[in-house]
């Protein structure tokens, strides 16, 4: 049985494909895989559009301000990621101004959560743009 497995992984492996076929084929592993990971807990904790937004905007800005010597798959990612830390730094700022004793427990635990949520997505979109670069 381990033959046949290895034997089926080796012609799977060794076959010819392309590399944007093979680029796609990680993209939908990796997205799988934090999905399946993602929603068998609450759904609801990683959505936050404000965060969305930030990285989108942030990303756009970025691809229109950088220099035209990287790929636009690769500005994209790399705004995305900036952007990502500079969220969670605005995040940051914002829990430690209003005190952390303004805050009950609960709150400062869901503060800190949605802090993540620019990071989060600025590297899922990187993760995406690597598969478009070239």
């Amino acid at each position: 049985m381990k033959r046949i497995r290895f034997g089926l992984w080796r012609k799977i492996l060794t076959h010819k494909y392309s590399k944007k076929n093979l680029r796609l084929l990680g993209i939908f592993i990796a997205l799988l895989t934090i999905f399946a990971t993602i929603i068998p807990l609450d759904i609801n904790a990683y959505f936050h559009p404000e965060a969305a937004l930030l990285i989108v905007g942030g990303t756009v800005s970025y691809v229109l301000l950088v220099n035209n010597d990287k790929t636009l798959a690769n500005r994209i990612g790399d705004g995305a990621a900036y952007f990502g830390w500079l969220g969670i730094l605005f995040a940051w700022i914002y829990i430690a101004y209003n005190g952390f004793n303004e805050f009950s427990p609960r709150e400062l635990g869901v503060s800190v959560a949605y802090s993540m949520h620019p990071l989060l997505y600025g590297y899922l979109i990187k993760l995406i743009s690597m598969a478009f670069d070239s």
